[in-house]
């Protein structure tokens, strides 16, 4: 974690349980953040998919001490994930609904969100098209889970009272206030069980929820996090574009995509006196995965930095990406995954004991720099 001297708050709702207990709103502190009252700067770090397919939850299991330990992938990410006040990412698995299992039907340990956590994560948005994989259950236990973790999350709810409560995940830091709405376009053709929640993306809901996030107090910006594109597709589609102009329609200026499994372009357009500014992120493609088709192997996080100007609100001071790939191999007979930084390893091919698992590190590098270079509009590498 980051220096202890500092302090971040954030509201989160405690959302009601299958057994019935009330909503209550409570304060959590979680990942440690500049504690100065004058200061007027955020960070946050956008990761894409996390998934857990039934060979990463194999490669998580110790038989001889019959646990899940999925802490090994993230240690030589973790400085980048922790290089951010706040760090939040798409979880795309339910969780500790046993029989374990991978796609289409996902469900894995409560370990892999310990793991995500620790590795330096702080938010997991859960509305996505694999939310109701394991039914009613499975959405409430996956909220459970996060609950007695302390890992905020938003996107499916154990009920519409839950919700109304609290239809976005609130950051609070250095005299900015933030929301995180999150959305899926569909969830696989399983419907949430009642009383459950998912948010889809409907522009009725929409717009209520962001009538309802506009009138909390001292509230400074919205981001959404959106489940939306054709899949293994490494440009935008024509509806992800018109979800776009929908949400700035509605003064959401920020939103972040995932789904593809993929990295699609990032576009950051600066405030002019003609029009607010905007930042579009079409795909993050995926983080931990064991999709090992080319392009699927890999992806970014983005860095986003905002600045509260007095008198003229908050604006975005920086904004860029940096590329991550998963590493599959064995060892000693096991398999594992590790997620490594491409530019970290990209120089350095003696770690790897297969040339061919560093020929594909880079394969994908040059693959996501040139479809970023070419697309990408004011978002950079870091």
């Amino acid at each position: 974690m980051r220096n202890l001297f500092l302090k971040v708050v954030f509201i989160v709702l405690i959302k009601s349980t299958a057994a019935g207990q009330n909503a209550v709103l409570n304060t959590n502190t979680t990942k440690p953040v500049l504690a100065i009252e004058s200061s007027s700067e955020v960070s946050l770090l956008f990761i894409g998919d996390f998934m857990g397919h039934l060979d990463q939850i194999n490669a998580a299991y110790n038989k001889s001490l019959g646990v899940y330990n999925y802490n090994p992938t993230f240690n030589k990410i973790a400085p980048i994930l922790n290089d951010a006040d706040v760090t939040i990412g798409n979880l795309e698995v339910t969780l500790g609904v046993r029989p374990y299992s991978g796609y289409p039907r996902f469900s894995s340990p409560a370990s892999y969100a310990s793991a995500i956590k620790q590795s330096g994560v702080d938010v997991l948005v859960t509305a996505n098209n694999h939310s109701c994989d394991k039914n009613k259950k499975g959405l409430e236990r996956t909220i459970a889970v996060l609950d007695s973790l302390n890992i905020g999350h938003t996107g499916t709810f154990v009920s519409e009272k839950s919700k109304l409560v609290s239809p976005a995940y609130v950051i609070e830091k250095n005299n900015i206030k933030i929301a995180i709405l999150n959305y899926t376009y569909g969830t696989n053709g399983i419907s949430p069980g009642q009383p459950n929640v998912v948010n889809y993306l409907e522009k009725e809901t929409i717009a209520k929820d962001v009538m309802i996030v506009k009138s909390m107090e001292n509230l400074d910006q919205i981001i959404a996090f959106v489940h939306w594109g054709d899949q293994y597709k490494s440009l935008p589609n024509d509806t992800q574009k018109n979800w776009f102009d929908y949400f700035r329609s509605l003064g959401v200026n920020i939103v972040i995509g995932s789904h593809p499994h993929v990295l699609q372009p990032m576009e950051w357009q600066p405030k002019t006196d003609l029009k607010k500014e905007s930042l579009v992120v079409y795909s993050l493609g995926n983080f931990i995965s064991h999709q090992r088709t080319f392009p699927r192997d890999g992806g970014a996080v983005l860095k986003l930095s905002l600045k509260k100007k007095p008198g003229d609100g908050v604006e975005i001071k920086s904004v860029g990406y940096h590329l991550t790939w998963v590493h599959e191999f064995r060892s000693d007979g096991k398999k594992y995954y590790d997620i490594l930084s491409v530019k970290d390893f990209e120089e350095n091919p003696g770690y790897f004991s297969r040339k061919k698992d560093y020929n594909k590190l880079i394969r994908f590098s040059k693959h996501a720099r040139e479809l970023l270079l070419k697309n990408n509009i004011n978002v950079e590498e870091y």
